[in-house]
């Protein structure tokens, strides 16, 4: 058992080594530069990672746990799913400022919305769980909504600041009654900041 752990958490270093060299790096370089600069042979390139195409989507996929789990611990703090939604806005606009490598590549394959990253799907988690609190629409679609929310957040967030008003036009089709106080609330609690 100790040997598996072992290896697994050898083999975890590599994923991670390889991270970090396209969070630094990015993506637009050979096999062989890659190689040299992470000081390891073309062949040591393959045998850990068998193909650059590879390569990106272990890393990538790294990106996607570790971004989820901030996600996650950020929402961890939130009363409800105003502020849950209030919380996705912010951290979005943060990783669309990073202008990482890794959001840039999702960016330009268009997957942002994909379940497969966090944002869609964790969206989904935090509808699900104001529907449960009767904080969301009875009768909302979620996947829709889900879709309608990240489409503008990615339209909107490039160019525009967070503020009451973008926030209302992205959570109000969701909210009931309940929800949209607590909506206020927290637009208040932002703008007194």
């Amino acid at each position: 058992m100790t040997e598996k752990k072992d290896r697994r958490t050898h083999y975890q270093h590599k994923i991670e080594d390889i991270y970090h060299f396209y969070m630094t790096h990015g993506f637009d370089h050979s096999v062989e530069d890659i190689a040299m600069l992470m000081g390891i042979s073309k062949k040591t390139f393959f045998n850990r990672y068998v193909s650059k195409l590879n390569s990106i989507k272990l890393s990538f996929d790294m990106w996607m746990r570790n971004l989820s789990e901030h996600i996650n611990e950020r929402l961890a703090l939130c009363n409800n799913v105003a502020e849950s939604l209030i919380i996705l806005v912010v951290e979005f606009k943060k990783l669309a400022e990073e202008k990482s490598f890794f959001y840039q590549h999702a960016m330009k394959l268009n997957i942002m919305m994909d379940v497969k990253v966090p944002f869609p799907r964790i969206i989904i988690e935090v509808l699900q769980e104001g529907k449960r609190h009767y904080q969301v629409r009875e009768d909302l679609n979620i996947t829709a909504y889900t879709d309608f929310f990240l489409f503008n957040l990615i339209h909107y967030i490039s160019y525009r600041e967070i503020d009451g008003d973008l926030i209302r036009h992205l959570l109000m089709p969701a909210l009931n009654e309940r929800g949209l106080e607590q909506m206020e609330f927290a637009i208040n609690s932002l703008e007194n900041r």
